[in-house]
């Protein structure tokens, strides 16, 4: 068994204890809203629970270790720390559009009409769409 299936076994069980164990017991129920809160998380987690499954039944390549690979990961994780942490004090639509910039510099974007959309469209789209469609709050 390679290290590759062992990681994507891991995630498969990672996304099925999420959906089965985790986000029943922390997600709230409702009486206003246009969606219950759990559609969304529900969703995606059984979209990485079929992608993993999909990719252990038909791996073929084993992984390879790659320093730079490792610390460009390293600094992804963070950078998302660090804006998980920041939105604690600081509000969503702060944080967002920076961390978006900064997550599509880091990938090596640099088209001015992606950084544009990815930074300020996109986030500001989210803030609108949950705080005011869903009344949500993202804090």
């Amino acid at each position: 068994m390679t290290l590759e299936r062992i990681v994507t076994g891991v995630i498969l069980v990672f996304g099925l204890t999420f959906l089965f164990l985790v986000l029943p017991q922390q997600v709230e129920t409702v009486s206003f809203g246009r969606i219950v809160p759990a559609t969304l998380p529900t969703a995606l987690l059984w979209i990485i629970a079929a992608a993993a499954a999909v990719q252990l039944i038909t791996l073929k390549d084993g992984a390879s270790f790659e320093s730079v690979t490792v610390f460009r990961a390293i600094g992804y994780w963070a950078l998302m720390i660090a804006a998980v942490w920041s939105m604690g004090w600081l509000a969503f639509e702060y944080v967002a559009p920076v961390l978006a910039l900064a997550l599509m510099l880091f990938i090596g974007e640099r088209r001015w009409y992606w950084l544009l959309l990815g930074g300020i469209a996109i986030p500001l789209g989210v803030w609108l769409l949950v705080e005011r469609v869903l009344d949500r709050a993202l804090a």
